[in-house]
């Protein structure tokens, strides 16, 4: 069996800067934990206080971005979605909806089971953006629903006050990240 014996480990730098692709530069994060009802249908709504501005230090830099959504509706079957976007631009949606069909960044739906409406659910997602830019860029999430129902972030649609009753938060994380 092979060993290795180090009294240390020196990382590689240059100019005193420790060096490599892949190190978070900068972290800049937000979270709403009121409530917000999105009831205007087929609308993209900006979801309160999701949103981060960040200045990339290098135009190679990639941006991580995370968000958690806490989300609830009125209506059994509720189909409502959610839009990551980089100022006005949408980014993470997917590009092969055809007809009336979405691009979208996740999904905000509640199934068409009995009691659907008194439950909290969650939906997160995760996204590298390449911005290529050195100039302050904002990171937001939007919400949608259909025109069945109304979407509540941070809290169930059906608001009892009973121990089965219960809020979330809903959060947005960035990071630069050397590359």
């Amino acid at each position: 069996m092979s060993q290795l014996f180090v009294d240390s480990i020196q990382p590689k730098t240059s100019g005193g800067v420790v060096s490599g692709v892949g190190k978070i530069l900068q972290v800049k994060s937000a979270a709403f934990t009121d409530v917000q009802a999105i009831s205007s249908a087929d609308t993209r709504t900006d979801i309160t206080n999701l949103s981060v501005s960040i200045t990339p230090s290098s135009t190679s830099s990639k941006i991580l971005v995370n968000t958690h959504i806490s989300y609830g509706g009125t209506a059994v079957n509720l189909y409502g979605s959610g839009n990551l976007l980089r100022d006005s631009t949408p980014i993470g949606v997917n590009t092969t909806a055809t007809g009336n069909q979405l691009n979208i960044s996740f999904g905000l739906n509640l199934v068409g089971q009995a009691n659907e409406t008194f439950k909290l659910r969650n939906s997160s997602m995760t996204f590298l953006d390449s911005p290529s830019s050195t100039s302050a860029l904002t990171y937001k999430v939007q919400g949608r629903v259909d025109a069945n129902g109304t979407l509540y972030i941070n809290r169930p649609g059906e608001d009892s006050n009973a121990d089965y009753g219960s809020r979330g938060i809903s959060t947005i994380t960035v990071m630069e990240v050397s590359a």
